[in-house]
């Protein structure tokens, strides 16, 4: 009997179930290459040099890969991989998951069912709170608490509205929790300067901003090298203030220990962000599983790019902190890695 003979017997539904069942468990362990595109941060900075770096590990373990970077902004990356523009985000944070969610600014419609979670890039962004010594000692300032009950003008250095993460998630969740409304320290003799965190320090050295509210890893020698030039101060934060700021966009706080900087002269709690890699929906189980492999399969060489992939494993990258599917893609290859009932 040939093949349109099987199908008149068996019945066309059931050979697609047939075929649908035997692409699912299609083996995926082979050197073809894959195709993809990464959106969602700067063209400078940590996250083009470990995205360049990630897709380097792919390319050499599936040759012939086009593993491409799309600069942009971590809710332009979750529009574009949700749109089928783009096919990853390596910046998927909390508030920009959250919205795209809702179909909330800058998002104009709900994007759910159309990105899911991949895996969990780092869980140790720090929030820094930094100010020069200059102007915290001019305005009495040693605490957020001073700062709303004092209202000392600033130019303040947050990062770019269209990066929620580092804004809604750090800076406006700070000021909410201690009550200080960024109009009444900017709006008068004060200023906002938006840059990622790199901009900020730079703006700090040059004496245009007086405090920073963003993102880095501790400990980070571009402020170690900053502190030798122009001395500093970590705005210190009620460690209760600070959860409630982190529990907002369901992230954690962390104690800095004062030996991190020369400048501090006690341990310090702030807030701790995750960020996760995300993939549109139409991207296919093959490429999201072939990518998972070629980086767990090469973690050591994925530990050595930053230190922030220093724990890098898949016991630790298959946590889920969000609201988001695994992708299917994802989801197979944890279940296969044992890690995933």
């Amino acid at each position: 009997m040939g093949f349109l003979g099987f199908i008149r017997a068996t019945g066309f539904a059931t050979v697609a179930l047939m075929l649908s069942v035997a692409v699912a468990h299609a083996d995926f362990n082979d050197k073809k290459p894959i195709t993809y595109t990464v959106d969602g941060a700067t063209a400078t900075g940590y996250f083009k040099v470990v995205t360049e770096a990630l897709n380097g590990v792919v390319r050499d373990a599936y040759p012939g890969s086009a593993a491409t970077y799309k600069p942009g902004s971590p809710a332009g990356g979750i529009q574009n991989i949700a749109t089928g523009k783009a096919d990853f985000s390596f910046t998927g944070g909390a508030p920009e998951i959250a919205y795209a969610l809702e179909g909330k600014a800058p998002f104009q419609q709900s994007l759910k069912g159309k990105f899911s979670f991949v895996m969990l890039l780092h869980n140790d962004l720090v929030v820094y709170n930094i100010a020069t010594k200059e102007w915290a000692d001019k305005n009495g300032i040693k605490s957020f608490d001073d700062i709303a009950s004092k209202k000392p003008q600033m130019r303040l250095s947050v990062n770019q509205l269209a990066n929620l993460q580092s804004t809604l998630s750090m800076s406006v969740a700070i000021f909410d929790a201690f009550g200080i409304k960024e109009e009444d320290v900017t709006g008068k003799g004060g200023a906002i300067f938006r840059s990622n965190t790199a901009g900020g320090l730079d703006a700090l050295r040059d004496g245009k901003v007086d405090v920073l509210i963003n993102g880095a890893f501790v400990p980070a020698a571009e402020v170690t090298d900053l502190a030798r030039g122009r001395p500093l101060i970590w705005i210190s934060g009620d460690p209760a203030k600070m959860k409630v700021a982190a529990d907002r966009w369901g992230y954690d706080t962390v104690t800095i220990p004062k030996s991190a900087y020369s400048f501090m002269t006690q341990d310090e709690t702030t807030l701790v962000l995750w960020t996760a890699v995300v993939a549109g929906s139409h991207v296919s189980d093959e490429t999201v599983y072939k990518f998972m492999k070629a980086l767990v399969d090469n973690k050591d060489r994925v530990r050595g790019i930053h230190p922030s992939l220093a724990k890098f494993s898949v016991d630790t990258i298959m946590r889920n902190p969000t609201p988001l599917p695994y992708h299917p893609g994802a989801e197979r290859f944890y279940r296969e890695s044992g890690v995933l009932k």
